[in-house]
């Protein structure tokens, strides 16, 4: 058997594998697992001239351009956040994956060097081909799934907190708040009337709650105070959800939920809420488009290390793919 045939056939069974799956992370896995398998079958093609080989060249320049846009994308952003809001871990990590980009495209557009260059180029190469595959798609998920809204009733509206500045709302929760309040007044057109969970705990260096805070946000901005609780001691998301939930069974109510947060925070907070036994929709609030990506990054990371088993064991079938390419040249 060829190292084409097993990287085509590996790319068939990974297809087969995302059709499958309900699980949307995990097709978006499978998906970039195929995709890359599918470029290592026509990476050989490439020593042939663009016109004896103009699929495997056409589907090569793609590639080079999204990763290249995309370690662009990334470096801007994180300069541009880095000018605004000084140093900080979230930007100068969107910075650094831009900059590793830009660095992998360069190494593998490098011609000749031996073996030793060749095996770098493997080993930096289809790697990074994966990871930039599984991220556009993880982008691409966020954005639709921050986009929806509620299709069904609900008994409880939860908001997340998302910090406070000097003990008051900050831009980021005040869009989060807004929305829980168009979804709230859908809510009740649709016949419903929800109860709504504000969470957010007191961090050390804030005055309050962030629930207290959002507390006298959503009044002041006509929600009714009868209606609204306060969950205000979670520190995370994983908290945020667990504590809310156990709020609502003590309210006498385990119905559906809608759980409002930041449009790029869905993902991982929809990950959540099956892990702690809610059911419902997670609706997301749109955020400026200069935090946007560096926002998402950061879920990326996060999504990956939250679910780092999984996502280590269906990692690992890249490798039958890419070992033929160690294999000795004939």
């Amino acid at each position: 058997m060829t190292a084409r045939t097993v990287q085509l056939v590996s790319a068939v069974l990974f297809l087969l594998a995302a059709t499958g799956s309900r699980q949307p992370l995990r097709r978006c896995t499978m998906l970039a697992l195929c995709a890359t398998s599918v470029g290592l079958a026509v990476r050989a093609d490439l020593s042939e001239p663009p016109g004896e080989a103009p699929v495997s060249w056409s589907v090569a320049l793609v590639c080079a351009l999204v990763v290249s846009g995309l370690g662009v994308a990334l470096t801007a952003d994180g300069l541009l956040l880095l000018r605004r809001h000084g140093l900080a871990a979230p930007q100068a990590a969107t910075l650094a994956a831009g900059l590793f980009l830009a660095a992998a495209v360069g190494l593998t557009a490098v011609g000749g060097g031996g073996e030793a260059l060749r095996v770098a180029r493997v080993l930096v190469g289809v790697p990074t081909a994966y990871l930039t595959v599984l991220f556009v798609s993880f982008l691409g998920l966020t954005k639709f799934r921050g986009s929806l809204w509620p299709r069904r009733r609900a008994d409880f509206l939860v908001v997340l907190g998302a910090g406070l500045d000097g003990g008051e709302v900050t831009p980021l929760l005040a869009g989060r708040l807004m929305r829980a309040l168009a979804v709230y007044r859908v809510l009740r057109s649709r016949g419903g009337d929800p109860m709504i969970v504000v969470s957010g705990g007191q961090g050390p260096d804030e005055e309050r709650s962030e629930a207290e805070a959002m507390f006298g946000y959503l009044v002041a901005h006509g929600a009714p105070a009868g209606r609204v609780l306060l969950e205000d001691r979670s520190r995370n998301t994983d908290e945020n959800l667990t504590r809310s939930a156990d709020l609502m069974r003590e309210e006498g109510l385990a119905g559906r939920c809608v759980v409002v947060t930041s449009d790029f925070h869905v993902v991982r907070t929809a990950l959540v809420m099956r892990r702690v036994g809610l059911r419902g929709a997670v609706v997301g609030a749109p955020t400026t488009g200069s935090y946007w990506l560096t926002a998402a990054t950061r879920e990326f990371a996060a999504i990956i290390w939250y679910d780092r088993r999984a996502f280590a064991a269906l990692s690992s079938l890249l490798l039958l793919p890419s070992l033929t390419l160690l294999l000795p040249r004939r």
